[in-house]
């Protein structure tokens, strides 16, 4: 009896370890196999998605995010905390593992770290594969001329809001730079002149007059927009413009000036039919004025439109989403998803890219600061200037009328006090800085046009033995500027044409620092009253590749596909550490 149970015994034992063996087995071919799909053997990319199958063999790391509110966030802070999600790891504005990767200038060419860049796109894409002419049948045309005279954030948004209208209608977008005699600006561009844009370097070393413009420049160098920015192939598909019975500059302006009347009764732009030979291009001209009416009035209704699922897949993957992205996409219905979703798709596909130059020249800026470039630090913008005036000025009655001014006579300032966004900061845990766990003191970038102001308030605040600034009652924190500029200017589209173009172009070179500092940051402070926090906050966003997206999870286990703000469900996109300052909490569309 006892040896007959054993033997019964043994067998059952031995089936279990016959059935555990085989398991293992499976699961190391599996696993074998997903290590060999992950890697693109020609060039150690990551392998690419085309199906949602292969979704988890391909992805990117994924980052995970945590929504902190404990016992001493503040009103203020709850609500700004839900509307962001803050990444676990720190990161450092040069990214370490692009080392092994590329050229070190590349780190200065975007706005998000080169690894978090998708260089596989045009694997995807159909207009990549062949010569076909179709592709270039379709062309948005963007005059940026007209909005030359707005700053940076203005002009790149305008960019951005072109760029995505473009891809959703499945045309190509083009850029027409105006020619020198159409421009105010002296050598071709609002963006100034660096002197690889002059003829004779010899010449322009040696120069010592107060103005560039009479030095001779290069003819095939890039005018207007151009000169700042490397234009996508994702969105020119290669194509050019056709000649179009030769029309000049100012035909395409005179078509753009006609556009608004267009939009004010409803009609669809106007659309130029263009013979090139055998080639026929449909092109429609516009500029920044026009791509935010022509997207208001028509693009974003068909966006927002449940029944066009089709159109969206299309466009999304026309954008540079993979297979299962494209899905994931076309089952959101809340607004904000389907922006944020769009925005970290087109960080992601590197949309804003600066030209050789810019890169040159901001990583010489920059290293010039005494910026961390290996380790984490924050970064505040501080906009005032002109937007004191304009957009800013309900912000800043709002906040002494909170502070229990009433008359405008009475506010202290015409601006909102500096230590109004350090509140920001003032849920910080302070038995763990008295208790001596730190021991480095927080670096903390601030841009800002008013730093003379700002330097003046940060002298008021608490300072450490060391020298540091005390904030939110313990923490202590090094506060850095940029480089003083020759320049008292701190826009590039202040004093108009009359401006140097070698001085604007200093300008431009100092903004872009800025703006790329900020967006790399760990924690960003801003607003989105300006325009610059709406382009940082786009290219802060990562999508999310959880296969659990738009679905929040039940005491059950059961997964349910419902929304709401306050459940814990999974979004579309994460974005890095964004705390609103004042003003709106939810960012308009990308570009707007």
């Amino acid at each position: 009896m006892d040896n007959g149970r054993s033997n019964k015994r043994s067998s059952s034992e031995w089936k279990v370890a016959v059935l555990l063996t085989s398991i293992a087995v499976i699961s190391y071919g599996v696993t074998s196999t997903l290590s060999a799909a992950h890697v693109d053997n020609d060039n150690h990319h990551p392998a690419i998605d085309t199906t949602t199958k292969d979704h988890q063999q391909q992805q990117h790391r994924r980052l995970a995010a945590i929504d902190k509110v404990d016992e001493t966030t503040t009103p203020q802070q709850t609500s700004t905390v839900s509307l962001t999600s803050k990444f676990n790891e720190k990161r450092s504005f040069l990214d370490p593992s692009w080392k092994e990767w590329g050229d070190a200038l590349v780190q200065f060419e975007t706005l998000v770290s080169p690894a978090e860049l998708d260089f596989t796109i045009s694997r995807r894409l159909p207009w990549e594969q062949d010569e076909s002419p179709e592709k270039c049948e379709e062309i948005l045309l963007l005059m940026p001329e007209y909005f030359a005279r707005n700053g940076h954030g203005s002009q790149l948004n305008s960019y951005v809001l072109a760029a995505m209208m473009a891809t959703y209608l499945g045309k190509a977008m083009l850029i027409l730079d105006a020619p020198q005699k159409n421009t105010k600006y002296p050598n071709g561009s609002m963006f100034g002149c660096p002197v690889d844009a002059f003829k004779d370097k010899k010449e322009f070393d040696q120069f010592t007059g107060n103005n560039h413009k009479h030095l001779e420049m290069k003819e095939d160098f890039p005018m207007g927009m151009s000169r700042l920015l490397q234009h996508s192939t994702l969105l020119s598909r290669g194509c050019e413009l056709s000649a179009c019975s030769s029309f000049t500059y100012d035909s395409w302006e005179a078509i753009r000036k006609a556009q608004r009347e267009h939009f004010l009764n409803g009609l669809p732009p106007r659309e130029v039919n263009c013979e090139d030979g055998d080639q026929t291009q449909r092109v429609i001209p516009l500029g920044g004025e026009e791509v935010r009416q022509f997207f208001e009035a028509q693009v974003k209704p068909m966006i927002l439109d449940e029944t066009k699922r089709s159109e969206a897949y299309r466009w999304i993957i026309r954008l540079g989403a993979n297979a299962h992205e494209a899905q994931v996409f076309i089952k959101l219905t809340k607004e904000a998803d389907i922006w944020d979703f769009v925005s970290a798709l087109m960080a992601r596909s590197g949309i804003i890219k600066f030209q050789p130059w810019i890169a040159r020249d901001v990583a010489q800026f920059i290293r010039q600061t005494d910026l961390p470039l290996n380790s984490g630090y924050d970064a505040i913008h501080v906009r005032r200037g002109d937007k004191l005036e304009t957009e800013s000025r309900q912000e800043v009655v709002a906040y002494w009328h909170s502070q229990g001014y009433d008359r405008v006579g009475q506010f202290p300032t015409n601006y909102i006090p500096f230590r109004h966004y350090l509140r920001l900061w003032d849920s910080t845990d302070c038995d763990s800085y008295w208790n001596g766990f730190q021991t480095q003191a927080t670096t903390r970038y601030v841009a800002t046009d008013d730093p003379t102001t700002v330097k003046e308030e940060i002298a008021k605040l608490p300072k450490g033995s060391d020298g540091t600034t005390i904030v939110a009652g313990c923490k202590k924190v090094k506060f850095i500027f940029a480089p003083v500029s020759e320049d008292s200017a701190f826009h590039i589209n202040e004093g108009g044409g009359k401006v140097d173009c070698y001085v604007r172009y200093k300008r431009n070179i100092r903004a872009i620092a800025d703006l790329m500092v900020l967006t790399k940051s760990d924690t960003f402070v801003g607003e989105f009253v300006s325009n610059w926090g709406r382009i940082i906050r786009l290219n802060r966003l990562v999508l999310n590749d959880s296969p659990l997206v738009g679905e929040r999870k039940e005491s059950s286990g059961k997964w349910l596909k419902k929304r709401s703000f306050n459940e814990d469900i999974e979004p579309p996109a994460f974005i890095r550490d964004f705390r609103v300052a004042f003003g709106d909490l939810i960012s308009p569309p990308p570009g707007w």
